[in-house]
This record gives C-alpha cells, sequence and structure tokens, in this order.
C-alpha cells in the first residue's frame, strides 16, 4: 500500500509538471497580436481568412558593358495593393546603393568601390512623372511621397536608372575577375508592405539579408558579344543568342541523367558560342519569385545534368556548375549540386524541387538567389559539399516560402545550416562533416549572446553567426530526433505546404509545427528560441552491480540538449544510450539510465557533436 501511494504521488507530480509545461504561452509582441486580432493570422499557424500580401510584377531592361562595368536600365513594376489600407506613399529599395559614399554600412567597403549609388533619371507613376522633390533617398532605402495607391487596386511605376557595379569588395554581387561578374540586386524594387510592420524600413546595410514580395519577372540583359549570361528564370530565346551547336546541348540537358559539358575549355578557345556581332539580348522569365539575379562570363565552362524531382508528373530540374576551368575544386560541384537537388525531393524536406533550374555560378562569395547560386571555388572538398548544399537549400526557405531574412534569419539560416548536417553525409559518406558546436559553447550566456528570437538587425559580435546560423540548426536537430524522421517530415511539410509563397512569422511556424507534429512542443520552443540559457550536461553518480549500470545525468545549465551516452568498452567498442530532449519536458533536473554493460567498461562519455555543452570536462567518467 504505501509503494503504491508512493507512486501515485510521483505520477501526480509528473503529470502536474507535464501539464504545466503544455501551458506554456510564448510570449508574443503586440504587432503579432494586433494580426491575430484583425484576421490575418491564426494562432494555429496557418494564415487567417483575412490574410493578404502585396504583389509586384517586374520587367526589366538593362544594358550591362563589362569594361566600364556601368549598368543602365529600365524598370516597369507592376504593383498590386491586396491590403486593406490606402498607401500614401512607397518606399523602394536601393540594394546597390550599400556602395554609396554616403550610405550608412557594416561592413568595410574600399574607397575605390564608393561611388554616388543609383542614379534615378525618371520615375513615373501611372505615366505621370514624380518631381525629385518627392523622392528621399536615404542610403538604400527612397521614400517616394505624393503618390496614392487605394485598398485592392492596381497601379504601376516606371524608372530609368543606371549604375557602375563595384571592381571589388564583393558582397554579393560584383566584379570576379577581368571576365567574369555576379550581378544581384540591379534594379530599384518596391519592398515589402506587410500585415506585421507596414513598410519594411529596415536599412540594407550589408551583413543581414532580405525581404521581398513575390511576383513576375521579366529581364532583358543585353551584354556584348561572346559574353554568356545564366540567370533566374528560364531562358526564353535560346536559339537567338546560342549557336546551333550549344542551343541543341542545352536543350538535351535538360532532358538526361548525365552531366553534359556544355561548355568546354575548347569552345572557349574556339569560339563561335553566341550569336551577335556587337550585342546579345538575353531574354529570362520567372513567375512567383521574390528575386533576380544574373551571372556574365566571357571564359566560364558550364557542366549541366538534369533529374526527375516530381514522380507524379515527372517533371526535371536542370542543374548547372559555370565556373572558372582553372579552378579544378569546382569540378565535382556539378556532382554534389545534382545529390542535393535530389535529396531535396526525396530526402529532406522530400518535396519536388519547386524551380526547372538551380545554377551554380563561381563567385567570390556564397550566397543564395532564386535558381542562382553564387560560390566561392573552397579549397577543402568538405567546404565544396557543405556550401553547396546550404545555398541550394536556400530554395526552400526563404525563396518557396518568403520567410523575412531581414529581421528573422533563423527561419531560414538554420535550416540550411541543418542541411548541410544531414545531407553531407548523404552527398558524399567519405568526407568529414564539417560541423562543430564551439561557437555555441563559447557564446551561450555570454554578454553579447542573445535569444535566437532577437531581430537578425540586433545580433552583433560572436553571437551572431551562433543565434542565427548554428543554434537554430541544432534545435532543429533536436526536434527531429524527439519527433522521428517521419513524424518530423510530416510537421515540416505541413508548415511549407500552408506557408509556400508567402511570409511566415517564427510564431507562424512554431504553430505549424507543434499542429502538424500533434504535440506541443512549446517547452522546447520557449527554452531554445527565447532564453539565452547555457547548456551544459554532466555526469552524475555512476553506480554498478556486476554488468547493471546506473547512471545519472545532471543538467546543470539550464538550455535543453539530448542525452547521448557513450559506453566505451575495453575491447574498443562502443554502445550509445539516447535519450531525447523530451526526457527534460517536465522540467526536471536530472534524469537516470539504466544499462547492462555487454562487455567490461573503460569509459563512459557524454555527447555526440552536435550536442551542444559549454563544459565538456565533467562529461566523462572512468571507473
Amino acid at each position: 500500500m504505501i509503494k503504491f501511494i508512493i507512486r501515485l504521488f510521483l505520477f501526480l507530480i509528473l503529470a502536474t509538471a507535464t501539464s504545466a509545461n503544455a501551458q506554456i504561452k510564448l510570449p508574443v509582441a503586440p504587432n503579432i497580436q494586433k494580426a491575430y486580432l484583425n484576421g490575418t493570422r491564426n494562432q494555429n499557424g496557418i494564415p487567417g481568412e483575412k490574410y493578404w500580401q502585396n504583389q509586384a510584377n517586374y520587367s526589366i531592361k538593362v544594358n550591362f558593358v563589362p569594361s566600364t562595368r556601368m549598368l543602365t536600365g529600365t524598370v516597369r513594376i507592376e504593383y498590386i495593393n491586396n491590403s486593406p489600407d490606402t498607401l500614401n506613399r512607397v518606399l523602394f529599395k536601393l540594394y546597390s546603393n550599400l556602395y554609396q559614399k554616403e550610405a550608412m554600412r557594416s561592413v568595410q567597403i574600399a574607397s575605390a568601390d564608393l561611388n554616388d549609388g543609383i542614379s534615378i533619371k525618371s520615375l513615373k507613376f501611372n505615366d505621370q512623372p514624380v518631381d525629385s522633390i518627392k523622392r528621399l533617398i536615404r542610403g538604400t532605402n527612397m521614400n517616394v511621397r505624393g503618390v496614392q495607391i487605394l485598398p485592392h487596386s492596381k497601379t504601376h511605376f516606371d524608372i530609368d536608372y543606371s549604375y557602375k557595379l563595384n571592381a571589388g569588395s564583393f558582397m554579393r554581387t560584383g566584379k570576379v575577375d577581368s571576365g567574369a561578374y555576379f550581378i544581384a540586386y540591379f534594379f530599384p524594387r518596391i519592398t515589402v508592405y506587410d500585415d506585421i510592420d507596414g513598410w519594411n524600413e529596415y536599412p540594407y546595410t550589408g551583413p543581414y539579408e532580405f525581404y521581398n514580395d513575390y511576383g513576375h519577372f521579366k529581364a532583358d540583359i543585353t551584354v556584348p558579344a561572346g559574353y554568356m549570361v545564366w540567370g533566374t528564370g528560364d531562358l526564353k530565346n535560346t536559339k537567338e543568342v546560342y549557336t546551333s551547336k550549344y542551343a541543341s546541348l542545352i536543350q538535351r540537358s535538360q532532358q538526361e541523367d548525365v552531366i553534359t559539358d556544355i561548355i568546354t575549355e575548347d569552345d572557349l578557345k574556339n569560339g563561335n558560342i553566341t550569336k551577335g556581332t556587337s550585342t546579345n539580348t538575353w531574354k529570362f522569365e520567372a513567375d512567383n519569385v521574390i528575386d533576380m539575379a544574373f551571372g556574365v562570363s566571357n571564359h566560364y565552362v558550364w557542366k549541366a545534368s538534369s533529374l526527375v524531382v516530381d514522380p507524379v508528373t515527372s517533371r526535371r530540374t536542370r542543374v548547372d556548375a559555370v565556373y572558372n576551368p582553372a579552378h579544378r575544386s569546382y569540378v565535382p560541384v556539378i556532382g554534389y549540386a545534382r545529390k542535393t537537388t535530389e535529396l531535396f525531393s526525396y530526402k529532406l524536406p522530400g518535396i519536388p524541387f519547386p524551380y526547372p533550374h538551380i545554377t551554380v555560378f563561381e563567385g567570390l562569395d556564397a550566397m543564395e538567389y532564386p535558381m542562382m547560386v553564387n560560390n566561392l571555388p573552397f579549397e577543402k572538398q568538405e567546404d565544396v559539399i557543405e556550401f553547396t548544399a546550404h545555398e541550394i537549400f536556400h530554395s526552400l526557405f526563404p525563396f518557396f516560402v518568403g520567410t523575412n531574412e531581414t529581421k528573422y534569419s533563423f527561419m531560414d539560416e538554420g535550416w540550411a545550416t541543418l542541411a548541410e548536417f544531414v545531407l553531407h553525409p548523404l552527398i558524399d559518406p567519405s568526407t568529414q562533416v564539417s560541423n562543430n558546436t564551439d561557437e555555441v559553447n563559447r557564446s551561450a550566456s555570454s554578454e553579447q549572446d542573445a535569444p535566437i528570437m532577437t531581430l537578425t538587425p540586433q545580433l552583433l559580435g560572436a553571437a551572431r553567426y551562433s543565434n542565427k546560423d548554428m543554434k537554430p540548426a541544432l534545435g532543429y536537430l533536436y526536434v527531429k530526433e524527439m519527433l522521428g524522421e517521419k513524424l518530423f517530415l510530416k510537421a515540416l511539410n505541413y508548415y511549407i505546404a500552408q506557408w509556400k509563397g508567402c511570409h511566415p512569422t517564427p510564431y507562424d511556424f512554431f504553430n505549424c509545427i507543434n499542429h502538424g507534429a500533434g504535440k506541443n512542443l512549446n517547452w522546447f520552443w520557449y527554452n531554445w528560441f527565447f532564453t539565452k540559457e547555457s547548456p551544459d550536461l554532466a555526469i552524475g553518480t555512476v553506480s554498478h552491480q556486476l554488468q547493471k549500470y546506473t547512471v545519472t545525468i545532471n543538467r546543470i545549465g539550464k538550455a535543453i540538449v539530448p542525452v547521448h551516452l557513450n559506453i566505451i568498452y575495453k575491447d574498443g567498442t562502443r554502445e550509445n544510450v539516447t535519450r531525447s530532449i523530451a526526457c527534460w519536458a517536465t522540467g526536471r533536473k536530472n534524469i537516470r539510465i539504466n544499462f547492462v554493460a555487454l562487455k567490461p567498461v573503460k569509459q563512459l562519455v557524454l555527447g555526440n557533436d552536435y550536442d551542444a555543452d559549454q563544459n565538456k570536462l565533467n562529461n566523462v567518467w572512468n571507473p
């Protein structure tokens, strides 16, 4: 009877603790609460009945002269105001003004690359000129006043502009070498006006990234003959810019699994790749994307392949590697890119790759764009694999699902970093995954540390990388381990299905995963994303009688991490005992692990390569 009462008492304590943790409510800022009240978002994580987002469609014509690096262009923007608000001003982003002399920046730009910024030669609203006095340019933001856009109406802007591309200080865009250029953020665009913040007022200062509306993009890009162009979207005039041999090879690569050498070093020597005697205009078109970028070169080789990404429709995606043939480390990129696209479609997240092509173009950065990747020629094979996988995985977040990189970079960078963990061993199991939790261990709970939920522009110093890349990736990994592969993918795909082509907040993500998994995980979201607690597990007491061991694992730090206890036998073999993060769901400070040793035990070691832990000295037990 006494044993029964003790068991009942312990059960009631556990049930009370579990219930208390299940009732944890995540702190929600007033602007998010307002969206719930307005019905634009639902507390279950799905778009509300009154959800809206605006749309901007771009028709761009640019002329780029490599010898002078001058880019001149026109852009016609069809803007659709789906909001319930009358807009009496419009905020544009002039991202290339990062190189403007007077612009506010958080990165170092060489004096030779500083310039006067974008020259707006003319701006019209519904075919009526907007006087320059009504255009206020401050760095990368341009406010246009004196306009009125009624709710649920369609308007258009026409802009003539020009600027000089940077030769150095490569920051996601610029000159790569004397015959290669990667050109991004090359046109004025209307920034996002949403139900959370209204206009996206954050200036682009260099370190953090972007937030753009979905739309239809058409771009006519004129370059000198002999230069080739690769860009976001479908090339609509292949036979007009390429001679027949290369047009045929491009067509073939889109239908075959094998790797096709479309442009080789010999082809570059022989010439006759492109048509035209003075210039060619390359016409690209893409629908329902948030940005457009392009690469230009007169001496890059091109390898391509394709694969079926949707077995239901047999739809294929073409994969490209475009690079300087002198950089041999780029040779395997086509294989890594193809495998990443395959794993994206069939493994993580396990949905058909959403775009007709993905092109990895050699540049001086590691950065993603819709259907385009700009990657350095990394020397280490592990870096080549992981950066290829990382940047291609961004096709999911923030492109297919339009997360706000400017405010919440962990919503895309964390997932792309998780892709490194999961996909690298499947792309090439013979190479070492370069995961290292030291960044998290060093910065956790430090003065510079901040919760993951801290807005990205507020992250500084040592904790920046931890909180936007590594720590969220670890959090997603811990949830994956806890839920199991099948349920994790079910929850993730539920989130993707709800928010594809839309703009979710972190709360939409948390609530979608809860709903998709059928579990309230707020206890973990709060602990890992809303606090700056330190991760620190320790081996406490160890007792054993013959082969029966009881090990106490103490949670010294308040951050929740899974338990991976490695049993190392004297003959060199190993065994692992695992407890997922769920073991801490009730707020416990320690747990007990019982196991039967198969052989004489040499040592117990706590943790694996993905377990954050500030003090690893207390992770080892020796008999």
